[in-house]
């Protein structure tokens, strides 16, 4: 899921998207959930344009719980099978609410 514009739930839209992968000290997950909270509302309505911006197409979603399915350069303590949850950088790159997201080991 992803949108191009700011604005209401309207702008959401389900696409295909190149699937990322996991950079040194990061890993990648199969997201197996997200959480939508109010912070992910007002990202999306432009309400904090100011403080924070995004570049469109933005996949939204900032929480994930999911799989590790790779591992980048340098992580240790956690392997491709664990599960994990953790936080999304929403402003570089943003993910949670899509089938594999990055994060931050």
């Amino acid at each position: 899921m992803q949108y191009h514009r700011y604005g209401g739930s309207e702008v959401l839209c389900m696409e295909e998207v190149e699937e990322p992968h996991a950079g040194p000290g990061q890993v990648r997950i199969a997201v197996r959930a997200t959480g939508v909270t109010p912070a992910d509302w007002y990202l999306r309505s432009g309400m904090l344009r100011d403080i924070a911006t995004v570049d469109f197409p933005h996949i939204p979603g900032m929480d994930a719980a999911g799989i590790v399915d790779e591992v980048g350069e340098g992580v240790t303590g956690t392997a491709v099978g664990d599960a994990v949850f953790g936080l999304v950088p929403f402003v570089d790159q943003g993910g949670a609410a899509a089938q594999y997201a990055v994060l931050e080991a």
